[in-house]
């Protein structure tokens, strides 16, 4: 204690000798709660984000025209009530209405080829308190009107009747990759259900022609359940009545929660884009239906948003993949590799939309929230900028 003050000197042994005298039991408890909070506090950073499921958020955006002025507009599916809002072409938006929700969808397309649009939807077998949830095919009546999927995203689907064409929905349909909030309004709406794919439910679907025949096969993302062994995704060809046969291919091993199907390398056949818990990963398709997992990791965090869309104007499809508070652009060489670009985070009640809300021609991103809205304009490099957040009027 040489050079120190007297009385510091005094205080200071005296200190050191009162925490000598403290029990050695607790100390081991005081080391035992800072190795506890540790602990969780890495668990806290591995796990998503805890979110309140009884507050108001939004599940889903769906970008499409609807009220035929050319411009899209935007459909908010939330845990609540829906919400449309209509966008005057320079990407601000004007609320309009909210509608109800029910059930769940997971795909629509053509499956029969008769020109009638069908769905691939999960239902629940003895009521949605105690049944197991099944994977049934409908006929979804013919008034529906359909784009075939909001722009930039091919995986997303959604459809409406809508009788005197207003732009408003009085039904309608929507589904998506969001880790298994897909919704539609009624169950009311479809016919002729049957049996589609015999297996446990998917966590997201994706139709295209896997095998070149001209039909829409499935690809399916599959995740853990009660009864499932295994999480591997799987592929369902169509013989073209809408009729699927597993085609016996199990693919990866870790939980999948979105796919999107898409030309990544340029050789005209249809890849998949799969969301896991821990990232995202490409499988090559050989033409046939056949899928080769790609050598490259998209990120480590969980994946359930994906879009596919031309983001720097080179011609080739690059992706955004996202979770619940955040998403990355990934840029394409043309050969199905890509390059991490922009991140942009966002609150956990929000989602996000890819599409030209804009009107100069390049994809924007689209931010909606229960209160609140935001446009991230496309620069046209692959990189985006951020309009104020505005409220819904």
């Amino acid at each position: 204690m040489n050079g120190l003050p007297r009385e510091l000197a005094v205080l200071t042994e005296g200190g050191l000798k009162r925490l000598a005298n403290v029990p050695r039991s607790t100390i081991l408890l005081v080391c035992l709660c800072l190795l506890g909070l540790g602990i969780f506090k890495l668990f806290q950073n591995l796990l998503p984000p805890f979110r309140d499921e009884t507050a108001l958020r939004v599940v889903h955006v769906f970008l499409a025209d609807l009220n035929a002025d050319d411009h899209q507009d935007a459909f908010l599916v939330t845990n609540q009530m829906h919400r449309i809002i209509f966008n005057d072409g320079t990407g601000n938006f004007t609320s309009n209405r909210e509608l109800l929700m029910r059930n769940y969808v997971l795909a629509l397309g053509d499956l029969h080829g008769n020109g009638s649009l069908d769905a691939i939807l999960v239902n629940f077998e003895e009521g949605e308190m105690g049944g197991e949830l099944i994977t049934e095919c409908a006929e979804v009546p013919s008034d529906f009107v359909f784009p075939a999927h909001s722009e930039g995203a091919t995986s997303q689907v959604f459809a409406f009747r809508d009788g005197n064409r207003d732009g408003i929905p009085e039904d309608f349909i929507a589904g998506c990759c969001g880790g298994g909030t897909m919704m539609m309004n009624y169950a009311t709406l479809f016919s002729n259900h049957r049996s589609c794919l015999g297996t446990e439910y998917p966590m997201a679907a994706a139709l295209g022609d896997l095998n070149g025949d001209g039909t829409l096969d499935a690809f399916l993302a599959k995740a853990r359940t009660r009864t499932q062994a295994t999480v591997s995704n799987q592929i369902w060809l169509n013989d073209g009545l809408g009729n699927f046969a597993d085609s016996g291919q199990r693919l990866g091993n870790v939980e999948s929660y979105s796919v999107v199907l898409d030309d990544l390398n340029g050789d005209s056949f249809l890849d998949a884009v799969v969301g896991n818990i821990r990232g995202g990963e490409i499988w090559f398709n050989d033409g046939q239906g056949n899928f080769t997992i790609g050598k490259q990791r998209l990120g480590s965090g969980m994946t359930n948003t994906i879009f596919v869309s031309d983001l720097d104007g080179d011609g080739y499809l690059d992706l955004f993949l996202g979770s619940y508070t955040s998403i990355r652009v990934w840029l394409n060489d043309g050969t199905g590799r890509f390059k991490s670009g922009q991140r942009i985070n966002y609150d956990r009640y929000d989602a996000v939309s890819v599409g030209d809300v804009t009107d100069d021609g390049l994809m924007d991103l689209f931010v909606g929230g229960p209160d609140s809205y935001q446009v991230w304009r496309g620069d046209g490099d692959g990189r985006f900028s951020a309009y104020g957040r505005s409220p819904y009027r």
